[in-house]
C-alpha cells in the first residue's frame, strides 16, 4: 500500500469554503462547512491518484513538506 501526503488549504468565500493543494493543480474540493471541504478535497485527490495510476502517469510529489501559521502584533 503506498501512502500519499498532501499539505492543502481551505479558504472561506461567502458562506462556501474552498480546498486546494498548491502541489495538485486542478484538484479542489468545496462544502458549507470545513469539514465537508475537506471530505470534497480527500475526494478529489483520491479521484486524481486513481486517474494517473489508471493512465500510468507518475502520481505528482508533495513540494511542501512544513507549512506553518505565524502571527504578528504591530503597535
Amino acid at each position: 500500500m503506498t501512502h500519499y501526503t498532501y499539505p492543502i488549504s481551505i479558504e472561506k468565500q461567502d458562506a462556501q469554503y474552498y480546498a486546494y493543494s498548491e502541489d495538485l493543480p486542478g484538484v479542489y474540493g468545496y462544502g458549507e462547512s470545513l469539514e465537508e471541504a475537506k471530505r470534497s478535497m480527500f475526494t478529489g485527490i483520491r479521484g486524481y491518484i486513481e486517474d494517473c495510476v489508471k493512465d500510468g502517469r507518475p502520481v505528482a510529489i508533495a513540494r511542501i513538506i512544513y507549512s506553518e501559521t505565524v502571527s504578528l502584533a504591530f503597535d
